[in-house]
């Protein structure tokens, strides 16, 4: 029976459906029920019938309640079929009666951090690793874990396990160099990023590279950071240039048509387009490739000739170049960065009349949730509430995506004026932003557009996977000089955060915020 076994199973692997199931018939016959339903569940598994599949290996696991792999693979079908917790139920079951399978271990502390959360996850993991405490998986995903949840700490140590026991492992000196950067213990996230860098696995060496850029330009060490920063167009997710001709270099003739094109989001977009001016004083003809909301927008960009957007067709030009290589191309350093507002609101927009006398104060407490960090750096519009609760300024909501619909619930639509419907695109975000006083945005694009419009703009800035324009201290940026900083205390603490705005709106009743 165990060579039919081994046969029907081989069969499923390399797709021969029809050996199977008459494998799996021929066990049935023998009286073997639970081992014919188990391989019949995988069959059907393999064949995408995932429902069924989970009915068949739910009556193996019945019949033979002992069996880990039937345990296992019934967990496997339950997570095709999109039962994340009965998933991790089945594994659970199977670690208890197999606690040395490892896979399943593996399996469950990932479903029970997605089913039942960080908390019940780290509890998984501890038990884990009693039975396996070098598994890299198991020590590599514990330690992720305990990073997301701001325990430094706990990180620090399960990573230091992990390297000890898998030296070679380029990922996990990535992700503890990014513990003891958010530690700020920058001398060893550095040894960290390089120690990566010198394993040179093909996997993970770009991705090396990009966090060391990042925690070289996060200390002001520019002229190395950007270098670094080339390394981000290496990424599995980067862009591709949108045409054929050549890359542009500082060394480029001075007459020729180039295109600019932002590979990153619309917030860098907004920072390096200041830096289309430097290629128009060379005697270039500079047309820039950017996300449809920002095309009008950037034709307001002093050296900008023409914009256009992902859906258009590019243009003729001599030479390409990403926006975000521009600072290193051009080798720029922090007192080149700043000559004064560079974008511009072309009309102007009237916002609602109320609060007559008292300050306009715009608000974006959320960005694009789909950014890599967004889960520290976005807020809930609960956390601003010891400031709506105050009524000295008159605010306005420009926060867009689920921002309408979260305000229409929260019962404060008459202390917050949604404008979203005015932001049909980043010019009209920029008519809006000039008539208000302030804005108060996390760190998004909206941000940036104030700081480019040079409009006085506080930026609240998460404790951990803080961006590294905004560097690790302080209060300003040469980026925007309009912009003040405001950082978390530790990982997920708003509250400290609105206290001190809440006091310096205070300190400034009855004059200019800035």
């Amino acid at each position: 029976m165990q060579e039919l076994r081994q046969s029907i199973a081989a069969a499923i692997g390399r797709g021969d459906y029809a050996a199977a199931a008459a494998g799996c018939e021929s066990l049935m016959r023998a009286g073997e029920s639970g081992d014919g339903l188990h391989l019949q569940g995988l069959l059907l598994l393999a064949k995408g019938e995932r429902d069924t599949a989970v009915a068949l290996l739910q009556r193996a696991c019945a019949l033979d309640p002992g069996r880990a792999d039937i345990a296992y693979d019934h967990g496997v079908a339950l997570l095709a079929a999109g039962r994340l917790a009965d998933a991790a139920a089945a594994w659970r079951q199977a670690v208890g009666l197999a606690p040395e399978r490892v896979d399943a271990w593996r399996n469950l502390g990932l479903a029970t951090a997605r089913s039942a959360g960080d908390d019940a996850a780290a509890q998984v993991y501890r038990q884990a690793l009693v039975h396996h405490p070098q598994d890299h998986e198991l020590l590599y995903n514990y330690g992720n874990l305990c990073f997301r949840r701001g325990d430094l700490d706990g990180a620090s140590a399960v990573q230091t396990r992990l390297l000890a026991a898998h030296p070679g492992f380029a990922a996990g000196w990535i992700n503890a160099g990014m513990t003891h950067k958010a530690a700020g213990r920058v001398a060893a996230a550095e040894n960290c990023y390089r120690q990566a860098i010198a394993l040179s696995d093909p996997s993970n060496l770009a991705l090396a590279h990009f966090n060391l850029a990042n925690l070289l330009l996060q200390q002001g060490r520019w002229r190395k950071g950007f270098a670094e920063y080339e390394w981000r167009l290496r990424l599995p997710n980067a862009l591709a240039s949108p045409c054929a001709a050549p890359a542009w270099t500082a060394a480029q003739p001075s007459a020729g048509n180039v295109l600019v094109w932002n590979d990153q989001g619309m917030g860098d977009a907004i920072q390096y387009l200041r830096f289309a001016a430097r290629l128009a004083q060379r005697g270039h003809r500079v047309s820039v490739l950017v996300q449809e909301p920002l095309t009008a927008l950037a034709t307001s960009a002093p050296g900008v000739h023409a914009a256009c957007g992902p859906s258009d067709v590019p243009r003729v030009v001599d030479a390409q170049v990403p926006l975000c290589s521009l600072p290193h191309l051009l080798a720029v350093t922090p007192d080149q960065i700043w000559s004064g507002p560079y974008l511009h609101a072309a009309r102007r927009t009237a916002l609602p009349a109320a609060g007559a006398g008292r300050p306009r104060v715009g608000l974006v407490w959320a960005g694009n949730p789909t950014h890599a960090n967004d889960v520290n750096r976005s807020m809930r519009l609960a956390d601003l509430a010891p400031l709506l609760e105050r009524s000295d300024a008159t605010w306005f909501s420009l926060q867009l995506g689920n921002g309408p619909a979260e305000l229409a619930a929260s019962g404060r639509a008459a202390q917050l004026h949604d404008l979203s419907h005015l932001l049909t695109d980043f010019a009209a975000t920029a008519a809006v932003i000039c008539e208000l006083d302030l804005l108060i945005s996390v760190d998004t694009a909206a941000a940036h557009l104030a700081g480019a419009l040079g409009r006085p703009v506080w930026i609240l800035l998460p404790a951990l996977g803080t961006d590294w324009r905004w560097g690790t201290a302080g209060t300003t940026t040469p980026w925007y000089p309009s912009a003040r900083l405001f950082r978390q205390p530790s990982a997920g603490a708003w509250a400290p955060v609105m206290t001190e705005i809440a006091g310096l709106l205070a300190t400034q009743r009855g004059r200019s915020v800035s």
